[in-house]
C-alpha cells in the first residue's frame, strides 16, 4: 500500500505542475456522447502498458479493474491506478462550456467528453 501512495503523490504532483496554461491551447469546445443508463464516464488504469483509458462502465466493474491492478504488484499498473484516480478527480469541475485543449478525452458529468474544434 506504501507504494501506491507514493505513486499517487508522484502522479499528483506532476499532473498539477504539469497542466497546460489555459491560453496557449487551440479554441476547442466539448462535443459530449452520453453514456448507457446504468453507465458512466469512468477512467479506467491500462492493464498491458502505461496509461489510462476513458470509458462507459460501472462503479463495480471499475472497483474490480482497479483492485486487480493493485493486487498484481506491478508498479506500472499500480501508477495508472493513481493516475486514473487523479483524472477522475480532476474531470470533476468540467463542464460542457470548459475550455479544452484539442483532442482531450473527459468525464463531464456522467458523460465522455471530446473536445474538438470551436467552429464545428
Amino acid at each position: 500500500m506504501g507504494r501506491f501512495l507514493v505513486a499517487l503523490a508522484i502522479t499528483l504532483g506532476f499532473a498539477v505542475l504539469s497542466a497546460p496554461l489555459a491560453h496557449a491551447s487551440a479554441p476547442g469546445r466539448w462535443q459530449v456522447t452520453p453514456c448507457p443508463s446504468g453507465a458512466k464516464a469512468l477512467w479506467l488504469p491500462r492493464v498491458d502498458k502505461f496509461g489510462t483509458d476513458i470509458s462507459c462502465t460501472t462503479e463495480e466493474a471499475r472497483a474490480a479493474a482497479v483492485k486487480e491492478a493493485v493486487d498484481s504488484g506491478s508498479p506500472t499498473r499500480m501508477m495508472n491506478v493513481a493516475i486514473a484516480f487523479a483524472q477522475q478527480l480532476s474531470d470533476k469541475s468540467l463542464t460542457a462550456e470548459s475550455s479544452c485543449v484539442l483532442g482531450a478525452k473527459g468525464a463531464i458529468g456522467e458523460a465522455i467528453g471530446t473536445c474538438v474544434t470551436a467552429w464545428l
